[in-house]
């Protein structure tokens, strides 16, 4: 009974991991999605990204809504970008990190902080 338990234990841990691996696929690439979904000049679809990414709370977020706040054509999609980094930034270090710099700088400094969702 016990080398049943054993390779029962060994068979779990392989399909948990194997279905980690698998999520993880899928959620970096349902993540993918979401960025694209920003460039998106349809207020409705770059307006849900916005809130799926805001409810994540991923900070890995930060760097693709700092650059829809600040560069989208769409005032209110500009406008609901601020607020969802508003809700991700739970340490205040955006300011800091993007203070004087063009757009292009301070996504530079954002995607050094918070890394890059093709990296994830």
């Amino acid at each position: 009974m016990e080398d049943y338990q054993k390779k029962f234990h060994s068979i779990t841990d392989f399909v948990h991991g194997a279905a980690q691996s698998v999520l993880g696929k899928i959620d970096h690439f349902t993540f993918k999605m979401l960025v694209d979904q920003l460039k998106s000049e349809d207020y409705e679809a770059a307006k849900t990204a916005i809130e799926q990414l805001a409810k994540e709370k991923r900070t890995i977020g930060i760097p693709p809504l700092y650059f829809v706040s600040q560069a989208h054509p769409n005032p209110r999609i500009r406008e609901k970008a601020l607020k969802a980094i508003d809700l991700i930034d739970e340490h205040n270090k955006i300011e800091e990190l993007t203070k004087g710099k063009t757009t292009e700088d301070a996504v530079k400094a954002l995607i050094q902080e918070y890394g890059h969702y093709k990296q994830s």
